[in-house]
């Protein structure tokens, strides 16, 4: 579901009454895609898995971590799981760890989804973006999880969305930043990631995948959104496997865990991301 910024949250969890749109938020326009993926491949490190921590990517009803809410109603440090999400339309950049988001859609606003590893019900932050708009947005230094796509009303109903490409990463403890696109857990449009330390490295893609799908390739979002279907799990798809083998390749994304070195790192501790017009 796009959103028009009339109508962005009509039918979800809050309004415009409630929250207003910032009267003036510091954006920027969309990076050159064209020059980032024009980088040859080659010229770069890939790694499978390298210092990706993706160990309790996603809980089980029983996980102790998941099972304790934190004090404070946030968490960020592995401990405990938020028991509310915090809201940002963009964060200052400081010169700290951070990820530099865009929404490809240039007419529409979009939102984004941070959730902790080991923490799937209620997202540690989120952040609605403009369209054509990069925003900057904060976490801990520890920090280790996903962004996805979503919606309020899906996404804060304190219900798992696991479906859709995720960008996953998390910092280490010397500073760099490393990450992966997956689709592993489905795929509703691309996300493109990359280095801004200089490396020139990046990962995932932008092309439309979902529009030459075959049958039998997709699952139902809680919405009524079709969308590519798991390639692991216990929904796990084999045609969606075979597809996004040659339709994407694992040399660019984490198609399942078996293929492809789709890891990258930044070793300023910011990556940028470019998210296509999504299917949500």
């Amino acid at each position: 579901m796009i959103l028009t910024i009339a109508a962005i949250f009509l039918g979800f969890t809050v309004s415009t009454q409630a929250i207003p749109f910032p009267a003036a938020s510091p954006v920027s326009s969309i990076p050159d895609i064209a020059a980032i993926i024009a980088v040859d491949p080659n010229s770069f490190p890939s790694y499978q898995t390298g210092g990706l921590v993706r160990t309790n990517s996603t809980v089980a009803p029983s996980n102790s971590i998941a099972a304790r809410g934190c004090a404070n109603g946030v968490s960020g440090d592995g401990n405990c799981c938020a028991t509310s999400a915090i809201l940002t339309w963009g964060d200052a950049d400081t010169g700290g760890p951070g990820l530099k988001l865009t929404n490809g859609d240039s007419n529409n606003y979009y939102g984004f989804y941070v959730y902790e590893n080991s923490c799937d019900y209620i997202p540690y932050k989120y952040i609605w973006i403009a369209g054509g708009a990069t925003e900057f947005i904060t976490l801990p230094s520890n920090f280790q999880g996903r962004i996805t796509r979503g919606t309020d009303a899906m996404n804060l109903a304190g219900v798992p969305q696991l479906l859709g490409t995720w960008f996953e990463f998390n910092w280490q403890p010397d500073g760099s930043i490393w990450g992966d696109v997956s689709l592993i857990r489905g795929c509703d449009q691309g996300i493109l990631i990359w280095s801004t330390d200089g490396s020139g490295a990046w990962k995932g893609f932008t092309q439309n995948i979902l529009a030459n799908a075959p049958v039998g390739a997709w699952a139902e979002k809680p919405d009524g959104t079709w969308v590519l279907a798991p390639t692991e799990g216990p929904t796990a798809d084999v045609i969606t496997l075979n597809y996004e083998l040659t339709a994407v390749g694992p040399q660019y994304a984490y198609i399942d865990d078996s293929h492809g070195s789709p890891v990258i790192t930044s070793s300023n501790g910011v990556f940028g991301a470019y998210f296509d017009p999504g299917t949500i």
